[in-house]
């Protein structure tokens, strides 16, 4: 009975073994739908982040605001002009970042900025809520002409929007906003 027992044991752990090192080798799942074609992929990364400034205005200006205040570097309520709250909040983010300190929304900002809040699986599940809802919520109202309430709640509106925008960015529509779909709609798309 012994050997029977020491059979099974081998063969599930083989199994499981095996389960494993197929596992490894598969890509994680991630947001932004997996049958985006690669060309849109490289042309999205490829798209320059926008910079801003003290004294420059622009919808991606609150969006920052919103992310940077869901990491604590910023307490008032976000608006489109940098203004000194926001330099702040930058300089701070980019200290605790390891970038180097600008105050400004540059390139690399932006980079550590999307890394941090929308990492590998992104915002935009059902039931998802807080700053970086409302900073996606935003833009698509602000810069897309969506029908969506900034009101921190991802719902089926906010998703239908998404949708939309990932459709006119070439993206695989699933309504999660992740590192690509993010990158496309500050950038204003391919």
């Amino acid at each position: 009975m012994g050997t029977m027992i020491d059979r099974a044991a081998a063969v599930l752990a083989s199994g499981a073994l095996a389960l494993a090192a197929g596992m490894a080798g598969a890509p994680a799942a991630l947001a932004d739908g997996p049958d985006t074609p690669p060309q849109v992929l490289a042309e999205i990364e490829a798209l320059e982040w926008p910079e801003y400034s003290f004294g420059d205005a622009d919808t991606d200006i609150a969006v920052a605001g919103y992310l940077l205040r869901h990491l604590g570097h910023f307490t008032g309520e976000p608006r489109d002009h940098f203004t000194t709250y926001t330099e702040e909040a930058v300089e701070e983010f980019q200290t605790d970042a390891d970038l180097k300190v600008t105050g400004t929304l540059n390139q690399e900002t932006w980079t550590a900025l999307r890394g941090e809040v929308f990492g590998e699986w992104g915002q935009g599940l059902p039931g998802d809520s807080g700053d970086p809802v409302r900073a996606i919520q935003y833009s698509l109202a602000s810069d897309y002409g969506k029908d969506v309430v900034v009101d921190g709640r991802y719902g089926a509106m906010t998703a239908a929007a998404v949708k939309e925008v990932q459709e006119e960015f070439g993206i695989d529509a699933d309504g999660i906003v992740g590192k690509i779909t993010f990158r496309a709609m500050v950038c204003g798309g391919v």
